[in-house]
């Protein structure tokens, strides 16, 4: 045993002493050889006096001055340093604002040179430190040293080789000297961190000291740390923030209560944040801030305390924003992180402060997110959110570059509202537990508690908006309307959206009643009301832009409480008042977001109509005073939209003369169907209502000519949207009545012959389509044509349909499906024929149009086929005879008129 113990002091010793030595001395011969081998490059000439080794291995003689200045200045020594006189134009050039200030390829490729320069001074250090963790668990495993002699072992060792590497620096310097190189870093940084290994070891392994004793002697270790750094080159932050991240895992016990070390890397980060704040070395904070957010989140795993993450997060977050500058109310005027800029890129302390809200807003929503929180936990989380809110809003004031900043835990405070009720947790069982609670329990309060939160959080946001308006400078890189865009937006949203992910996700009706929560969302409107006031009070750029968003955000929850208390007719008849109201305030007061409000009220509106509780409510279950409040009273507020929306408002006309035509379509098919009743058989009805959607789709293409931009997109989404739906009702129709002529369905034909339901079916929207064809021929765009050649034929052929199945209905009765044909069928298909095609021509005389002519005869053509094909073998007896001789003499008329007709029109 005491020769294991002096083979251990030897060790020691050895390390202590022999390697440095040996260090200088692999540092001394590698200088030589490459300045023979630069020599030797020269041409062998020996030009320049040789050195000996003493003149190597002795610093070069530096002034006094000099040899100070080579001490990297810390805060002191800048503040009290005189400088020279200054030239008066520039001091230095411009820094180039499209470099990254870290992830750059030349400081990956400068850490690669370093390493493979002086890979043996990493390994050194890395040596150096587990030799302090070796000479504690040697005196675990073998029990030759109390515990408190192991802790006192580990500290000795460490202050030594603090002592020794600022002997070094003191003598040689950090960087001046090339054989002494970096020298001083490896040792005082190894030294720290057998510090930190000794703290740990004392609380962690052995409980000789407390946790806080343990945190507050770390905390001393990391401020005499960070003075190094001051002092010493860019090693020993490396050295010491690696090693002292790395610790806690070498030396705690599976058993040990982890909870200090959120404690401990906060520490950390704060340190390397405190080093970068006086040496400006970016990557010192990019690694500090990285390590201690990677060993918070390993202790959080296997710890899982709320206040010991929330306490860390918020300890590097507002370190993040003091250190860079060294304020206490952080000044970040310059180019904002996002969105990203052309030639332009925010400064690093700008970085670090969006960095370190990003680190408070995701540790506290860590908590808040977390599946199996406790009530205590949750409400934790949301009120820390809460306060990063607070903190941009009120102590962030003079660092309008985070601005943006505001939108992370507004959000994550909207998702873990949403999440809670999503994963079931704690507080939405509980919530929801009331359903079943007895009479005698009392409501609970979860809901204002959260809709308060909000509510506070809006005030805030209006607060920061108004000096914003109160306070603009016109010299910020970014105007103050655009400041003001974030907070004028999380005022107008925190509150609506809080309620509507309550109001979707939690069901809160069900469980305090709708007009409890109907009372909150009034209240929450009242509250939206007072802040549009409050933003009016004042002037500024933006004013007119944030009153919009504060009204549109007190209508949405005035809304929110029409569709918790009112009924479905109602409710419809309510919105479109708010649609109306919307339209109003804007034309009065100039406040072009509410007609955006306006807009979404008639896409709420055409929903409702349609879907929910839609159409088949309308038919079955709406009574007819509810179906003619929703319906006409839908119309009405689309009719008074577009009369009173401002002049230079063309999108909200066009939604409102959109949904006004899609309405009364809709209307008056819900009418027809709902009135009229032929006995059940109502096949016709797929071809009305194609009529109401033709004549909409019509209408909207009326209106696409002169039309531009957004307008003209959204009336001909509007008016394909109608056509295909008339298109496809028309294809039901036909497919339906031709199933009806071939099979035995018992449907049968209802209404006197001509007036009866084919009628119905085809002929008003036929007429629909010639006279949309009509309305086209008086335009001559390019669009209005092609939808005449389109249109004509529909008309023509359900004209043709409709004819053939009347004709077949006269014959065979109100059953299609009766066989047949019979002899006068068939004759009278030839006649109407023939009359159609006198029509045409008679038509195409008149409008001397050659086209008509040629389909006019091209009917007749047709007939001729049909007679010798159909006729020839359908008919018998005189029917056949007096069909032929009818032909005959029709087309021998019908020659000498087209005769006449070419002599005529070759006169003129």
């Amino acid at each position: 045993m005491f020769l294991l113990g002096l083979i251990g002091v030897i060790y020691g010793l050895l390390v202590l002493i022999g390697l440095p030595y040996a260090l200088i001395t692999i540092r001394n011969l590698k200088d030589r050889i490459a300045a023979l081998e630069a020599r030797q490059e020269g041409g062998g000439v020996m030009a320049a006096p040789e050195t000996s080794e003493s003149e190597a291995t002795e610093p070069p003689p530096i002034p006094a001055p000099a040899a100070r200045a080579e001490k990297t200045e810390g805060p002191w020594q800048s503040a009290q340093t005189k400088s020279p006189p200054l030239p008066a134009e520039p001091i230095s050039p411009a820094p180039e604002p499209q470099q990254a200030y870290v992830l750059r390829a030349e400081n990956f490729a400068r850490l690669g040179d370093w390493l493979r320069a002086n890979w043996t001074l990493a390994v050194a250090a890395l040596s150096l430190i587990f030799g302090g963790l070796f000479m504690v668990q040697y005196g675990v495993e073998r029990g030759l040293l109390t515990p408190p002699l192991r802790v006192i072992g580990a500290l000795i060792l460490g202050l030594a080789l603090v002592g020794g590497g600022e002997w070094l620096r003191r003598k040689f310097g950090d960087v001046s000297t090339p054989s002494t190189k970096h020298l001083p870093s490896i040792f005082a940084g190894a030294g720290v961190v057998v510090i930190f290994i000794a703290l740990l070891a004392a609380n962690a392994l052995y409980a000789l000291i407390g946790p806080g004793t343990a945190i507050g002697g770390i905390a001393v270790v990391a401020a005499g740390a960070v003075l190094m750094g001051w002092l010493y080159g860019a090693v020993l932050p490396a050295v010491g923030l690696l090693g002292a991240a790395a610790a806690p895992f070498l030396v705690s016990a599976s058993d040990t209560d982890a909870t200090p070390f959120y404690a401990y890397f906060a520490i950390i980060g704060l340190a390397g944040l405190a080093i970068d704040s006086f040496r400006r070395w970016a990557w010192v904070s990019a690694l500090a801030l990285a390590l201690a957010c990677a060993g918070l989140t390993l202790v959080h795993l296997d710890v899982g305390s709320a206040p010991g993450l929330i306490g860390a997060a918020f300890s590097l977050g507002i370190g993040a924003l003091i250190m860079p500058e060294r304020r206490l109310v952080p000044v970040l005027d310059g180019v904002p992180p996002l969105p990203a800029r052309a030639g332009q890129r925010p400064g690093f302390p700008t970085l670090l402060g969006a960095t370190g809200v990003l680190i408070a807003s995701f540790g506290s929503s860590v908590i808040a997110f977390a599946p199996g929180s406790n009530p205590t936990e949750f409400a934790l989380g949301m009120g820390a959110l809460m306060v990063v809110f607070l903190a941009i809003t009120f102590w962030l004031y003079r660092a309008p570059a985070l601005d943006l900043t505001i939108a992370l835990p507004g959000l994550l405070f909207l998702t873990a509202l949403a999440a809670q009720a999503r994963g079931h947790g704690e507080i939405y069982q509980a919530f929801r537990a009331f359903i079943d609670a007895p009479p005698e329990t009392p409501m609970p309060s979860t809901l204002w508690w959260l809709m308060g939160a909000a509510g506070l959080m809006a005030a805030a946001a209006t607060w920061r908006l108004n000096l914003i308006a109160t306070r603009p400078e016109p010299d910020a890189p970014v105007p103050a309307h655009a400041h003001a865009l974030p907070w004028a937006l999380a005022a107008a949203a925190i509150v609506p959206a809080s309620a509507l992910v309550i109001e979707f996700l939690w069901n809160p009706r069900d469980v305090i009643g709708n007009y409890a929560w109907a009372l909150a969302a009034m209240a929450g409107a009242a509250m939206m009301v007072l802040l549009a006031q409050r933003r009016g009070a004042r002037a500024g750029a933006s004013r007119q832009r944030d009153l919009g968003l504060l009204a549109a955000a007190a209508i949405l929850m005035i809304s929110l409480a029409f569709f918790l208390l009112l009924t479905k007719a109602a409710l419809t008849l309510a919105l479109a008042l708010l649609m109306v109201l919307a339209s109003l305030i804007d034309r009065r007061f100039d406040l072009r977001v509410l007609s955006w409000v306006a807009q979404l009220g008639a896409a709420v509106i055409g929903y409702r109509l349609l879907i929910d509780p839609g159409l088949f409510y309308a038919i079955e279950r709406a009574s007819w005073a509810e179906f003619a409040l929703s319906y006409l009273g839908a119309m009405a507020g689309f009719e008074a939209t577009r009369r009173i929306a401002r002049k230079d408002r063309p999108m909200l006309v066009a939604v409102a003369e959109s949904a006004l035509l899609s309405t009364l379509a809709m209307t008056l098919t819900l009418t027809i169907i709902r009135y009229v009743d032929l006995d059940g058989e109502n096949f016709w009805l797929p071809g009305l209502c194609a009529t109401s959607w033709a004549a909409v789709g019509l209408a909207q293409v009326w209106r696409i000519a002169p039309s531009s931009g957004a307008v003209r997109v959204i009336r001909a989404v509007f008016a394909g949207v109608s056509g295909i739906i008339a298109t496809g009702l028309a294809a039901i129709e036909i497919g339906a009545v031709s199933w009806m002529a071939n099979t035995p369905t018992g449907i049968a034909v209802n209404g006197p012959p001509v007036f009866d339901g084919l009628a119905l079916a085809f002929v008003p929207l036929a007429l629909t389509l010639s006279l949309g064809a009509w309305a086209m021929g008086r335009r001559t765009d390019r669009l209005a044509r092609i939808l005449r050649l389109a249109l004509i034929p529909g008309a023509a052929v359900l004209t043709l349909i409709w004819g053939f199945f009347e004709i077949r209905r006269l014959w065979r009765g109100p059953d299609l499906s009766v066989p047949g044909p019979s002899d006068g069928e068939l004759y009278s298909y030839t006649l109407a024929m023939l009359l159609v095609s006198l029509g045409m021509l008679a038509i195409a005389v008149m409008r001397r149009s050659e086209l008509l002519r040629r389909l006019a005869m091209g009917g007749v053509a047709l007939t001729i086929v049909k007679v010798f094909l159909l006729d020839m073998s359908g008919l018998s007896g005189l029917t056949r005879v007096a069909s032929f001789v009818g032909l005959g003499l029709a087309l021998a008329g019908l020659a000498w008129i087209n005769r006449k007709i070419d002599a005529h029109w070759r006169k003129e």
